[in-house]
């Protein structure tokens, strides 16, 4: 019971954090306190995603909290909650000017990054929102910043902020900063079908025949059927001869991400295979190529093994079935389509899977054994082998 209640104060002490109840708050700091003092005391009251008094007040726009968070209770102004996202992501997500002056005045670093390397700039730019990109980058934060998903301009340009994309480019944004397996700002505003941030970045420089995730711009706009973003990049120097040269560049491109995924597949590492496998996969969409056709199935059969050893039955069957639909004469398509519906507890379709496969591949001594190791399945499906044994 001591347990419960403490718990529920907790929750309490954070919640008149958010809701501005320094009364409150202050009651059940001093309610809470089992002499550690009250700093220390403060500093433990997390919610489950680790989030302090101080997220809650940032959150809340609670600027008169948050002044007494750091002042008088000396919560630390850049503690990171789960995600790694401190009280001035909160304050900037929340749209929270007042309270971000005061965190900012308190010390916050402009640019905190998340786990996967996100500011506050990012969320501004994402959002749109003037005030606070223009304040971000006045206490220093840095406007090429590197995260997994690419800069704040390339966030601004997927959002179609164009008044972001603006104020960044204003405060010199790199128009051409690229990274592996992200989109460019360019063709972010694209995707996006956002002429004005186009129009925007191709002004400031953006280079018009970078090739992004194996495609240039001028393809990216007319797979979209963009037709004015097509006159626009011509008029700003596109080359649209270099569309036939690069073809054969993203197979080259296409074929070295699957020998990647191969490799990690051996490797057992299962994780970056799943990425190279996925990135091959997204180039050969864009190649519609009877060359990477047979690639395609042994590709998706095998991001179905690593789905299936990372325990993720619903994508292993996915993946294992979009196998069988490119190439249902693929032996092994079937053998990670009985491995997923085992996954799933459906031996009956497990066991129909496999027969397949070992149909289609007699001597395949793999399949026979994972089969007849499965004991589930036998028992769940004994009829049919039965009624098959004879086709075996």
């Amino acid at each position: 019971m001591a347990f419960r209640r403490d718990f529920a104060s907790n929750y309490q002490f954070l919640g008149a954090a958010f809701n501005g109840d320094l009364n409150l708050r202050k009651r059940l700091a001093n309610e809470l306190d089992m002499g550690d003092g009250l700093e220390e005391t403060v500093a433990n009251i997390k919610d489950l995603n680790g989030r302090t008094a101080l997220h809650f007040a940032a959150v809340g726009g609670r600027a008169h909290v948050c002044r007494y968070l750091t002042a008088e209770a000396k919560l630390d102004v850049n503690a990171r909650d789960g995600k790694g996202e401190t009280p001035l992501h909160n304050s900037i997500t929340a749209d929270r000017y007042p309270t971000a002056v005061h965190l900012l005045d308190s010390g916050a670093n402009p640019n905190a990054a998340t786990d996967s390397g996100l500011t506050p700039l990012h969320y501004a730019a994402k959002s749109g929102l003037k005030k606070l990109l223009l304040l971000l980058i006045l206490k220093g934060a840095e406007v090429d910043a590197k995260a997994n998903s690419g800069t704040p301009l390339k966030w601004a340009a997927i959002h179609g902020q164009k008044k972001a994309v603006k104020i960044l480019l204003d405060n010199h944004a790199n128009p051409n900063m690229i990274f592996d397996f992200i989109h460019s700002p360019l063709v972010a505003s694209i995707s996006a079908s956002s002429f004005d941030c186009v129009k925007l970045l191709l002004q400031a420089r953006a280079d018009p025949n970078t090739c992004s995730l194996g495609m240039t711009p001028l393809e990216v706009a007319a797979s979209n059927g963009e037709t004015q973003v097509i006159r626009c990049l011509l008029n700003a120097g596109a080359d649209p001869n270099l569309t036939n040269s690069r073809k054969l560049r993203k197979l080259e491109h296409f074929f070295l991400l699957t020998s990647k995924g191969e490799d990690a597949f051996v490797r057992k590492d299962y994780v970056n295979a799943i990425r190279w496998y996925t990135e091959a996969l997204d180039t050969e969409a864009a190649l519609l190529s009877s060359q990477t056709f047979l690639a395609e199935a042994f590709i998706l059969t095998n991001r179905s093994l690593c789905w299936a050893h990372l325990n993720e039955g619903d994508l292993a069957l996915r993946d294992a079935i979009a196998s069988q639909m490119v190439l249902p004469s693929l032996p092994k398509a079937h053998y990670a389509g009985g491995v997923a519906w085992n996954l799933s507890k459906d031996f009956k379709r497990a066991a129909e899977s496999f027969l397949t496969g070992m149909r289609l591949d007699r001597g395949n001594r793999q399949l026979n054994d994972l089969f007849r190791d499965h004991r589930e399945i036998l028992q769940a499906y004994a009829s049919f082998l039965h009624a098959d044994a004879n086709n075996l």
